[in-house]
């Protein structure tokens, strides 16, 4: 195989790999989005348990300070009872006691009614607790994942792009300029190998027998009929996937 053949070869080789690997980057934003809200999702009766349980207790404290403020109003007018001049101050007196006392015992009942429900939230959240926190376990390990797979990622990108830049410099400039143009017109890939049956594994094309043999050969530059890229043999099966 001419040096020509063997550096397009590599270039094209180094060329799909760092496009494989950028499609793959470009794709694992949305791969974190898709997981983070599947799991909020999942989760979400949970969280919404969690904030009503919240919004209870801080209900319950203002009623008990509500409750505080009415007892001691309640001590204060039974004191001021004891103290009144007449009937119509002894009847006032009376009357904010009485107000008083419902007023705190409607405060109890409801003091008493938002702790049955945290009873049950507790209960429910304690049942419901390990499996959301099992879900966020596997949600993180997965998301650690593709943070490893991405740094990884990046870190190879940057080596090939830089053996890329290399093997670009050795190449001369008519071969890097036909390289180019048939990248361009072959959507990314500007070589196709043809198969022992003599197809162009690019666009599925038969290729002429002569055509064919000089591929073979591998001494000269040789495009397809048919799709125009540059055409190789390997005399070992290729594990490359074909391009359509």
């Amino acid at each position: 195989m001419s040096p020509e053949l063997t550096q397009l070869m590599e270039l094209q080789e180094l060329d799909l790999e760092i496009q494989r690997i950028s499609d793959r980057l470009a794709r694992i934003p949305a791969e974190r989005d898709q997981i983070e809200n599947e799991f909020k999702q999942y989760a979400a009766e949970f969280l919404d348990l969690k904030s009503k349980h919240e919004q209870i207790i801080e209900d319950r404290k203002q009623l008990e300070a509500e409750l505080a403020t009415v007892q001691q109003n309640h001590e204060k007018y039974k004191q001021d009872l004891m103290r009144v001049r007449n009937q119509k101050e002894y009847e006032t007196a009376l009357r904010e006691i009485d107000a008083t006392k419902k007023h705190a015992s409607a405060l109890e009942s409801e003091i008493l009614k938002r702790m049955e429900e945290l009873e049950k939230l507790d209960a429910e959240l304690a049942a419901r607790a390990p499996d959301a926190e099992r879900k966020r376990a596997e949600t993180d390990e997965i998301l650690a994942s593709l943070d490893n797979e991405q740094q990884q990622a990046d870190g190879r990108l940057t080596e090939l792009k830089e053996q890329r830049e290399r093997l670009a410099e050795r190449m001369p400039a008519h071969l890097m300029s036909a390289y180019d143009r048939m990248s361009r017109r072959g959507r990314g890939q500007a070589l196709s190998e043809v198969n022992a049956f003599g197809v162009c594994t690019a666009c599925r094309m038969k290729v002429r027998p002569k055509v064919f043999s000089d591929v073979r050969r591998g001494d000269q530059l040789i495009t397809c009929e048919h799709c125009g890229r540059i055409l190789y043999y390997r005399s070992e099966p290729s594990q490359s996937a074909e391009t359509t």
